[in-house]
């Protein structure tokens, strides 16, 4: 008992170990370089940089990615995570993966400065992209975007691939209005959306990273949704995603 009382009271590492920790970051190592050397996990170095920055210091200062705060969970807390259980993609048809029709869709939400979002949805196959800005991530408000969105090519709405955000947390409504199923990608399996991916990657050129998003209109986005479609894709024979869309219905282009 005196020596459980006795070591409750000792500082789990050594001061002289935190100056050395301290001197590296002064001499910009990574939290991950100076482990090795300093005999301390990175996330214990992290932890440290985070405690001084409550208390005023400036370690934080040294680090290359200067984050207000660390998050460990890129889809909310466990407990937002849990709020709805859907469709795995294992359990996706064949046919979506091998790109052979225009219909399977995959969608997200682009984060700015503020609570603003753009909601991104994109046609595997065609490439074609829907873009909605909604006032916040509220999984009702997503909701009522994407049905917005794609309410009139609802004969070319059969799938529909997530992430496991809690914004999507009203997949169950969704598929009811668009006569659809949907599907979610695995935790950290950002590829398996990947042209969602690489479409929100050619929308950041007009909507850089922090920026303001309740700063644009809806004509703005309109705009820049129209720009993208138009725009012609190589791995599309140099045809545009509006090009290939259309073809599907084998006349003029559906509109709005």
């Amino acid at each position: 008992m005196k020596r459980r009382r006795a070591a409750s009271t000792l500082a789990r590492i050594d001061p002289d170990r935190w100056l050395a920790v301290d001197a590296r970051l002064a001499e910009d190592w990574s939290p991950e370089q100076i482990t090795a050397e300093a005999l301390i996990s990175h996330e214990r170095i992290y932890q440290h940089i985070a405690a001084d920055r409550q208390r005023g210091g400036e370690l934080w200062q040294q680090l290359r990615c200067r984050k207000q705060r660390r998050r460990r969970h890129r889809c909310g807390t466990p407990r937002q995570r849990q709020r709805f259980r859907g469709r795995r993609i294992a359990e996706r048809p064949a046919i979506v993966e091998s790109r052979q029709r225009v219909g399977d869709w995959e969608g997200d939400t682009i984060v700015g400065k503020g609570l603003s979002r753009i909601v991104t949805l994109v046609d595997r196959k065609s490439g074609l992209l829907r873009m909605r800005r909604v006032p916040n991530g509220e999984a009702d408000t997503v909701m009522r975007a994407v049905v917005h969105a794609l309410h009139f090519l609802q004969a070319r709405v059969h799938t529909l691939t997530w992430d496991k955000g809690s914004e999507f947390a009203e997949h169950a409504v969704i598929d009811i209005a668009l006569r659809a199923k949907s599907y979610f990608a695995e935790p950290y399996s950002s590829w398996q959306r990947g042209t969602n991916e690489n479409t929100n990657g050619l929308v950041r050129q007009y909507l850089p990273k922090r920026c303001d998003l309740g700063a644009y209109s809806d004509a703005d986005i309109q705009a820049i949704e129209d720009k993208l479609n138009q725009r012609p894709r190589k791995r599309l024979g140099f045809r545009t995603p509006q090009q290939v869309f259309d073809a599907s219905f084998n006349r003029g282009a559906l509109r709005s």
